[in-house]
């Protein structure tokens, strides 16, 4: 099963499929990277702080629950240098389950991510606990699509 969510740019699917990351950059740009408090706990250690991040609109935090969102420069995340980000080690955990939205009721996938393969089955991870900050406004989001 994948059903298109365009408004997230995401399909939502019943399993995770392969992914082999194309360093192709695009989940750095034009894209809403929500921040909780361990994601701005680790951008404290970059030295670069609240210069990296700021308030999410009223629209965001409803979807997401996020009170904080990386800063977008012409539509590129700030910590990105030469297609990769500045750093990787320290990057959010929206980044870092990227290209996958793995709620408690639900999987959702990037629409627009080149690496992802669907006619494989992905490895066992820890998106669930990733996502662990969105999930509930995500699953509030999706049962209210369907009561429509």
């Amino acid at each position: 099963m994948r059903e298109l969510i365009p408004e997230l740019e995401m399909e939502l699917t019943d399993a995770i499929p392969g992914f082999s990351c194309r360093k192709c950059a695009r989940c750095c740009t034009h894209k809403l990277v929500t921040l909780y408090d361990g994601d701005l706990e680790r951008l404290e250690q970059t030295g670069e702080g609240k210069r990296v991040y700021e308030k999410t609109t009223t629209q965001e935090r409803t979807l997401t629950g996020a009170e904080y969102k990386m800063i977008m420069e012409n539509g590129r995340c700030v910590l990105l240098k030469g297609g990769l980000c500045r750093h990787y080690d320290l990057r959010p955990d929206t980044c870092r389950r990227h290209p996958f939205l793995e709620t408690e009721r639900h999987i959702l996938v990037a629409s627009t991510c080149p690496g992802v393969i669907w006619e494989e089955v992905g490895k066992i991870s820890d998106y669930k606990r990733l996502s662990k900050g969105i999930s509930e406004k995500i699953d509030a989001y999706l049962d209210s699509r369907e009561q429509v």
